[in-house]
């Protein structure tokens, strides 16, 4: 999926140094300004009957992720999680500022002690993403049923829309 990865960027109009598996510093061609550190996070081999829905709820993508977002050397600016659109085989991208990420996930409690491994799981659903990863078979049915006015899952932190294929990778500061 980097081989994917580094075609979209160079497609929109980037450049970028790779300096190791996963991490890029990426420079916006038509705009002068300093690189932004990227992470490239590829999801995790899925299983439908694991992974999936509970409640033959109509899922187009599935993304998988074991991460650790503490400070490092290299702490990416933004991460880029990349998975397989079932329904199309294309290639889906959650492009997401660390920091926002950092404060999603501190916001659920249940999952986030800082510096602790995180499991992620993202469904990508009628062109909506959302976060999954603690939602059991009552949950993805209150949260995931598409009723009048919508999922109730919308306009929670659980809703990561705004961050699908959002190919907006400038300093995010």
């Amino acid at each position: 999926m980097e081989e994917e990865f580094e075609k979209n960027l160079i497609n929109r109009g980037y450049n970028f140094q790779k300096y190791q598996k996963g991490y890029y510093e990426v420079y916006n061609l038509r705009r002068v300004q300093s690189g932004v550190r990227v992470q490239l996070i590829t999801s995790k081999p899925i299983d439908l009957d694991y992974h999936g829905s509970q409640n033959s709820n109509n899922i187009a993508g599935i993304g998988v992720y074991h991460l650790n977002i503490e400070v490092s050397l290299f702490d990416p600016e933004v991460i880029v999680f990349s998975f397989q659109n079932i329904n199309t085989t294309d290639i889906e991208y959650m492009i997401i500022p660390t920091e926002e990420l950092r404060k999603r996930l501190k916001k659920n409690i249940i999952r986030y002690r800082s510096g602790e491994h995180i499991v992620l799981r993202i469904w990508l659903m009628d062109d909506q993403l959302y976060d999954t990863t603690n939602l059991g078979l009552e949950g993805e049915w209150y949260y995931l049923s598409d009723r009048k006015g919508g999922r109730m899952i919308e306009p929670t932190i659980w809703n990561f829309t705004s961050f699908l294929n959002n190919w907006i990778l400038d300093s995010q500061g």
